[in-house]
């Protein structure tokens, strides 16, 4: 029986069920939101925090899809971060999250369905794609929980939290070439040089991204003080319908714009290729029309790594070489993190550091000496 009005009644199971309205469907009927308890004290209090919060929030005839929401929220970001970063988080949405919870109305949304849905996503039983890794699923939580914020921040939802545990994998650990293949590969690199065969030592003793040396012009160089440059970086992004396209945008953070000293060999190689090229003509294209894009480049090395005598690896393979080699050479954290143009040391420390084994051996026997 409800007691003096207040949608509170006691159940036959002995609790109270207190009721709210807490959304309107699309012909203005109520969707109603529930509150179980002990006893009636209880109910009533929790009952007057949901009314309050619900009061905030609008309470709209239209009530738009999940899809709809998204879509406002990428409008309301896309002036805030890089083209690239838009354009994957579109990917993301489109192809993992919108078929999914697209078509759910924002006012039937709360913490069970959304976390029901996280998981048809992250491993779907109607195997549309397979089960998404670690770091995919984050992405995905990730996004659906911005998107949630963007809709209690404009008032469409009361906020909401959204648990669910991701699947673990464990880390791969870094492709590093050894020693034998890295003079393999400078050799190959100094016999006939070439601006595209100097990228692969850019990667590997300057620690560049392919996108960056992709991004490099030959004004990017100051061969007389020996210092190179990095300013912006190539990508293809996702654009819509299957379709890609390239842009040159900034590097990936604020501190990937950087300054990095080049070692000699490769100045003097540098000194050999430049014959009065114009500043704004791309390093590896020799051109100013346009640059070499990573996919086209990203073929060439897997022929140079073949020619040089060296198994085939992911180009990122070549930085991550760079920052072993540097740390096992004695440079301290900080530098490294600058020259990497990361963000922060702390990122340096967790990609690179557990791979120094032989750093961290010497340290043990230097400290511990008897």
């Amino acid at each position: 029986m409800a007691r003096r009005g207040e949608n509170i009644r006691k159940r036959k199971d002995g609790r109270w069920e207190g009721r709210y309205i807490k959304g309107r469907k699309p012909d203005h009927t109520a969707i109603w939101g529930y509150v179980y308890g002990r006893t009636y004290t209880a109910v009533k209090k929790e009952l007057t925090i949901r009314k309050n919060s619900m009061q905030t929030y609008t309470l709209s005839a239209d009530n738009v899809t999940f899809s709809e929401l998204s879509q406002n929220w990428e409008s309301s970001i896309s002036l805030g971060v890089k083209t690239s970063t838009a354009a994957h988080y579109h990917y993301t949405l489109v192809h993992y999250i919108l078929p999914v919870l697209g078509n759910c109305r924002v006012q039937d949304l709360d913490a069970s369905l959304l976390e029901q849905g996280l998981l048809q996503i992250i491993a779907p039983k109607n195997g549309c794609h397979k089960p998404l890794s670690h770091s995919m699923a984050r992405e995905c939580l990730a996004l659906v929980r911005r998107v949630c914020r963007h809709a209690a921040h404009i008032r469409l939802m009361h906020p909401i939290e959204i648990e669910i545990k991701l699947p673990h994998t464990a880390p791969k650990p870094a492709q590093v070439l050894s020693q034998p293949e890295q003079k393999r590969i400078a050799l190959f690199a100094e016999k006939l040089p070439t601006a595209r065969k100097v990228g692969l030592l850019l990667m590997m003793q300057m620690g560049l991204r392919i996108g960056e040396v992709c991004g490099l012009q030959w004004g990017d160089f100051d061969l007389t003080a020996g210092v190179l440059s990095v300013r912006r970086t190539v990508k293809r992004i996702y654009v819509a319908n299957g379709q890609t396209k390239v842009v040159v945008q900034t590097p990936k953070t604020h501190s990937s714009v950087r300054q990095i000293p080049i070692p000699q060999g490769i100045l003097q190689i540098l000194n050999h290729l430049y014959s009065g090229d114009a500043p704004q003509e791309w390093f590896l294209s020799g051109n100013a029309n346009k640059p070499v894009e990573p996919r086209c480049y990203r073929k060439s090395l897997r022929s140079y790594l073949r020619r040089a005598g060296v198994p085939a690896v992911n180009p990122h393979a070549l930085r991550h070489t760079f920052a072993t080699t540097c740390l096992q050479a004695g440079c301290n954290v900080k530098t490294l993190s600058e020259l990497l143009g990361h963000a922060s040391s702390d990122i340096t420390m967790k990609r690179y550091v557990h791979t120094c084994w032989d750093w961290k051996r010497a340290e043990m026997e230097r400290i511990f000496a008897q």
